[in-house]
C-alpha cells in the first residue's frame, strides 16, 4: 500500500501515515467507534474498509448482500440478523420475509476469508445449506443458527459433515 497521509491531528497538525492506521485498527474492537473512524476522511474509510474482520447486520434488509461484499471483502465473520424482534411474538406475518438466499449465494461467492457465520431469525432452506456447505468447504469453522426456521435435518447434514473433525 502506499504511504500517504490523511488526518491532521491536534494543533501540532502532525500527520498519521496510513502503515500505523493499518496496525491499530485492527485493536479497534467496537463497532460504533470502528464507525466513527471510517466517517474521518476517504483514506480511513478504505483502511477500515481493509482491516474490518467482523460485521453484524442488525436487519438483512438494511444493506444488499453485494454492497456489504464490495466493501468488506476480508470479513472473517458476519451476523446476519432476519426478521424483527417483534416476529418471535407473533407480530409479524410469517411470509415477510428474512431469506437467506440472496445473501448465502453472495458469501459463496464474494467472501474468501470468512470463518464464522451467525444466522439469527431467518428463512433457511436446505438448498441454502447445502449450497453453504459446498462452496464453504472446511474454511467455515462456526456456524450457528439462531430462531431459524425452513430447514430440516436433511439440510444439516452436509453442514456437519462440514464442521466434523478429520
Amino acid at each position: 500500500m502506499e504511504e500517504r497521509k490523511c488526518a491532521r491531528v491536534g494543533d501540532d497538525q502532525a500527520e498519521i501515515p496510513d502503515s500505523v492506521l493499518i496496525h491499530v485498527m485492527p485493536y479497534i474492537d467496537d463497532p460504533k467507534d470502528r464507525d466513527a473512524i471510517s466517517l474521518v476522511c476517504r483514506r480511513w474509510y478504505q483502511i477500515d474498509t481493509l482491516t474490518r474482520k467482523h460485521v453484524t447486520i442488525a436487519l438483512c434488509y438494511s444493506t444488499s448482500p453485494d454492497r456489504l461484499c464490495r466493501r468488506f471483502r476480508h470479513l472473517e465473520s458476519l451476523k446476519l440478523k432476519g426478521k424483527p424482534r417483534a416476529s418471535m411474538f407473533n407480530l409479524i406475518p410469517d411470509n415477510w420475509g428474512g431469506h437467506i438466499g440472496p445473501w448465502a449465494r453472495e458469501i459463496v461467492t464474494g467472501f474468501d476469508c470468512l470463518k464464522a457465520l451467525h444466522f439469527r431469525r431467518m428463512i433457511v432452506t436446505d438448498g441454502d445449506l447445502q449450497m453453504l456447505a459446498t462452496y464453504m468447504g472446511r474454511a467455515l469453522q462456526v456456524f450457528k443458527l439462531d430462531k431459524c426456521s425452513g430447514f430440516s435435518s436433511n439440510g444439516l447434514i452436509p453442514i456437519a459433515r462440514l464442521c466434523k473433525q478429520v
